[in-house]
């Protein structure tokens, strides 16, 4: 991602006659103020342009669609804690108890088909990491589970839980994401990371919401490692993948053997687009989970991921690349998303965004949204 934009300087800067620093995708003003930095279109830029506008989907941050590598510019790996949409109220209790059920579905999903809305078709394909292998059979072993030997599956689960956390280490499990990212370039391997997250994920969705006191009380005792794992891992990927010079090598061993560049570009957005939904996805757990216990929880903030439908499946590197050409990719925040509301159609959203729309939005802001929008499709 480039560091500066040309001369000009962007449109909130040029109304207010302030001095631009035209930094890419934000300037420091616009970022710093929490809003979308425009800059006016050139000749050159527009020729340049690897994307095309967007039809119905939102501008995103203007060049975070204009370059090849928009996904992985140092922005796009900023944690907001903001919560200041003012027609936004609240979710309640049902939307939570839906939201598990998305999750439930997802993880049983994930033993029929290998792959959910956060973890891509593609990630395993070519290493399927050992402690992803036990709870992948774990998991199938909790989904066929029978009345008789019920008891043995949770049982299972409780040891194959507790043998993840001691095969990383006490001290690891205790260190938080800041300290992690003042200790330079120790356990930078973003697929390793990201595996051991995913197995941890699926043992805290069945012990936290299965109903069994004794899971329950196992799982909760792991969530502060859980916030811890998927902390480190997202500060680890935002150091390592914002340097452009190096973010192939965190592909060795862990994807396919790429023959192409625009494989290459493919693998880079499944792997940093995995690690953004597994990190809203392990870092909900806890809220909702004491949400649904004491009617309230601290929000845990949001991360930028990608909306637009199509992407997540997409089977070739041609045909994503084709889809990020043909419409605009909308890589948003998670509390920025309301914007969709007004510039996207329910079609145009994925599964996993419109999951994150769900625990977001009031439900009656969300519904306005699904009818307006089928009545201009009729």
């Amino acid at each position: 991602m480039p560091t500066h934009a040309e001369s000009n300087a962007c449109i909130a800067c040029a109304k207010s006659k302030r001095k631009c620093g035209r930094q890419m995708p934000s300037c420091a003003r616009c970022a710093d103020a929490g809003r979308s930095c425009v800059y006016p279109p050139s000749r050159s830029r527009a020729a340049s342009s690897d994307f095309a506008a967007p039809s119905s989907l939102v501008q995103t941050h203007n060049a975070s669609v204009t370059k090849s590598d928009w996904f992985l510019a140092p922005e796009t790996w900023k944690i907001s804690r903001r919560w200041d949409i003012s027609a936004d109220v609240p979710v309640g209790i049902a939307t939570m108890k839906a939201y598990v059920a998305v999750l439930q579905s997802w993880i049983e999903r994930w033993v029929t088909t290998r792959s959910n809305p956060f973890i891509h078709p593609r990630l395993y394909s070519a290493n399927f990491p050992a402690c992803v292998q036990v709870a992948y059979t774990t998991l199938s072993s909790y989904i066929h589970r029978t009345p008789a030997n019920t008891d043995t599956v949770l049982q299972i689960i409780e040891d194959r839980s507790n043998d993840l956390l001691q095969e990383n280490g006490a001290v690891l499990n205790m260190v938080g994401p800041e300290e992690w990212a003042d200790r330079g370039e120790q356990d930078v391997d973003l697929f390793a990371q990201l595996a051991r997250l995913h197995a941890l994920v699926v043992y805290q969705i069945i012990g936290l919401f299965d109903g069994d006191i004794r899971s329950r009380h196992v799982a909760k005792g792991h969530m502060a490692i859980q916030n811890s794992w998927a902390g480190k891992l997202f500060h680890s990927a935002a150091k390592a993948l914002s340097n452009t010079h190096a973010v192939a090598t965190h592909l060795v061993d862990c994807m396919p053997k790429l023959s192409t560049y625009s494989q290459e570009k493919l693998y880079l957005w499944i792997l940093s687009e995995s690690i953004r939904r597994s990190w809203l996805v392990a870092v909900s757990l806890s809220p909702v989970f004491t949400t649904l216990q004491q009617r309230w929880a601290v929000c845990p903030g949001g991360v930028m991921y990608t909306n637009r439908s199509g992407l997540w499946n997409a089977t070739s590197a041609t045909e994503w690349e084709k889809q990020c050409l043909g419409r605009n990719v909308a890589l948003l925040q998670r509390f920025e998303c309301d914007r969709l509301l007004d510039d996207a159609e329910p079609a145009d959203i994925d599964e996993f965004g419109t999951a994150m729309l769900d625990m977001t939005f009031s439900r009656e802001l969300l519904e306005n949204w699904r009818d307006r929008s089928g009545a201009y499709t009729q």
